[in-house]
């Protein structure tokens, strides 16, 4: 990454918010390796209080965003195709009600309104949060079978966004053949890719935090830094984003 796109990203909000994600999921993987070998409960200590003021310095980052997304929903739901526009709009609803229980969150961190229930409150932030990221990976499974199907009919036409040759393929044996298809098709498709693996990660998140799964503290916090890396991927590199968004 070099220095102008550094700039770039550190001047967007979006970018702040990922790289301070990035930390903060770090830092939790950390602290908790730090525990499970029972060394260092210092150093455990501080990345806990990193992980801490991250995660609020992002809520803080995030007030009044419930606003500009549920605004942004009303315009997905003109989009011209259906399952697109029915996926996107109810994932732009349910982030902006996470964001808005999430606003509760940080006021109850703050002090400043001591009768907020925070447990409360987090499980309602996480419902939405996983309703969110189910609507994303449904539209993710939608654009990956819109792509098999659109290479199909490329393929039986002789076109194909691909650079493999018709003879390049015939001369590999079946299991490399589909490996190195494969990695063609991702490579030409890096935006569905890229947002499958992150909603991917994502999804066990708020499936941890609901108790539907037991992962660790180290587990959510390595899978929180591979998606908030794949988002930074996303903001630098305009063809890893999947538009519309």
């Amino acid at each position: 990454m070099n220095m102008d796109k550094l700039v770039q990203l550190n001047s967007q909000t979006a970018g702040r918010d990922k790289i301070a994600r990035l930390i903060q999921y770090t830092s939790r993987a950390l602290w908790d390796s730090l525990e499970s070998a029972d060394a260092s409960p210092a150093l455990a200590d501080s990345f806990k209080t990193v992980e801490y003021i991250l995660s609020t310095f992002r809520k803080l980052l995030r007030f009044g965003r419930c606003v500009d997304i549920f605004y942004s929903s009303l315009r997905t739901i003109h989009y011209p195709d259906l399952t697109i526009r029915i996926t996107l709009t109810l994932s732009k609803i349910s982030q902006s009600l996470f964001l808005l229980a999430d606003h509760f969150l940080w006021l109850a961190r703050t002090g400043l309104f001591k009768g907020i229930n925070a447990k409360r409150w987090g499980k309602l932030a996480n419902k939405y949060w996983l309703l969110s990221i189910i609507m994303n990976l449904c539209r993710d499974v939608y654009e990956i079978f819109r792509l098999i199907d659109l290479h199909k009919a490329g393929a039986k036409s002789g076109i194909s966004r691909t650079t493999l040759s018709p003879m390049q393929i015939r001369s590999l044996q079946d299991f490399s053949r589909l490996a190195l298809h494969s990695y063609a098709l991702l490579q030409a498709h890096k935006d569905i890719a890229v947002d499958t693996m992150k909603n991917l990660c994502d999804v066990f998140i708020p499936l941890t935090g609901l108790g539907y799964t037991k992962l660790s503290p180290c587990t959510i916090g390595l899978l929180g830094a591979i998606s908030s890396a794949a988002g930074l991927w996303a903001l630098l590199e305009p063809t890893a984003k999947l538009t519309p968004a």
